[in-house]
């Protein structure tokens, strides 16, 4: 078991003799940071607590069969994720490859946005999430035809269905992109773990648990304070000191370092079969498979010109900046902040720009201040990230036009 992570060998060889020995616990926390593997951690543990046999990574049990494809019913997938860079670069390498195990990793790409909307966590009062869980079976029809089961001659695979699939996905994503977990998937989850299925062990994944509001936390907690038998809740987070104490009290911690260059670089040349190693990091080789992400450096960019520019005042942003502000771009929102806080590191950095005047640093500060709540208002309170970016971008402004008016 655990053949398939990469990096993290005492927390790995932690984790096999607890579930090994039947001690792994029913409710845990993983905490680490972005890209660091804590999901996939999380599906291997998945796959080998409900696995027949050995666990090992080939086993040949049902389970594990529909493991690999990430298609076993005993597993519950809730919270939201970054969902469309991995789903690009898996079809790149399906593209590239066309291969059984480039059929694999497309799968379990796609797999980790469409069963968000298992039958499971139907909301009956929900009519979007009922239109897109429909959506997410048109998909799951086109994903037959990549059944690496099937052993599908290189030549009889389909890119176009595959790029059919993308373009749905992106729709999905741009439909339904919540970023809190509603407390009626909660509720879906006790009733599903307490009705159905007497004696077969449930897995229960919370990517991203911090993002709950109130009840949705207040559901959980009563679900782990006397979880059934056979039911395991595994929580991921990077922000750990976001998870209320309560919850937090019932959870068996676990930490994970970030991965070391070279790890990385393992990574993305044995998963992603990507072997220029230009890349050190996950974040940059899934961003480079993103189309909008171009889009959105040059709108951080154009931000950040306007925002020197002491020809414009107070006309606030610029079309090339509202267009990547749209709803389909809302799931590169955090890239598009991101970005803007590479480039004012980048200025801290230019000796020129900060000997110049050494209250550039100052500003620079606000605008790192700035993002950071912009951060916190799109994850956390749902606010429309144009709202947000506009009255980021005034704010700055202003200070910026004091700042230089009293350094003329």
């Amino acid at each position: 078991m655990f053949e398939n992570i990469i990096g993290h060998k005492s927390l790995v060889e932690q984790l096999e003799k607890e579930i090994k020995s039947d001690s792994f616990p029913s409710s845990v926390l993983i905490s680490g940071p972005l890209y660091s593997g804590k999901q996939t951690i999380a599906l291997e543990i998945a796959r080998a607590l409900t696995c027949e046999q050995d666990a090992s990574w080939n086993c040949k049990c049902q389970s594990c069969r529909q493991h690999r494809v990430l298609a076993n019913p005993q597993v519950v997938l809730l919270g939201w994720d970054l969902f469309m860079p991995e789903i690009f670069a898996v079809k790149n390498v399906l593209e590239k490859k066309k291969d059984n195990i480039s059929c694999y990793l497309f799968i379990r790409g796609v797999r980790k946005l469409l069963r968000r909307f298992d039958s499971v966590l139907l909301e009956e009062n929900d009519s979007k999430f009922k239109k897109i869980a429909l959506g997410a079976g048109n998909v799951e029809e086109l994903l037959e035809n990549f059944d690496p089961e099937s052993k599908i001659e290189p030549k009889n695979i389909d890119i176009k269905a595959a790029q059919t699939i993308v373009e749905q996905c992106k729709t999905i994503v741009n439909e339904y992109n919540f970023t809190s977990i509603p407390v009626d998937q909660i509720r879906k989850v006790s009733y599903w773990i307490r009705f159905s299925g007497h004696g077969s062990k449930k897995i229960i994944i919370i990517e991203n648990a911090e993002n709950m509001n109130d009840s949705s936390r207040n559901a959980l907690l009563k679900i782990l304070e006397e979880p059934p038998d056979n039911t395991f809740f595994i929580l991921l987070t990077s922000r750990p000191g976001e998870i209320i104490p309560t919850i937090k009290s019932r959870l068996r911690k676990y930490e994970i370092a970030e991965r070391s260059i070279q790890e990385n670089k393992t990574v993305i040349e044995r998963i992603f079969k990507e072997e220029s190693g230009i890349f050190t990091g996950i974040k940059e080789y899934l961003d480079s498979a993103i189309p909008e992400i171009a889009v959105v450096k040059k709108a951080a960019k154009q931000f950040m010109v306007d925002l020197y520019d002491n020809s414009k005042e107070h006309r606030g942003l610029s079309h090339e900046i509202k267009n990547i502000l749209k709803p389909q771009f809302s799931e590169y929102y955090l890239s598009f902040l991101a970005e803007i806080l590479n480039l004012s590191r980048e200025l801290l950095q230019n000796s020129e720009f900060i000997n110049n005047n050494p209250g550039n640093v100052i500003f620079i500060k606000k605008i790192n201040k700035l993002i950071n709540e912009s951060y916190k208002g799109f994850e956390k309170l749902n606010i429309n990230q144009e709202l947000l970016t506009e009255s980021m971008f005034l704010e700055l402004k202003r200070d910026y036009e004091k700042f230089y008016k009293k350094s003329c």
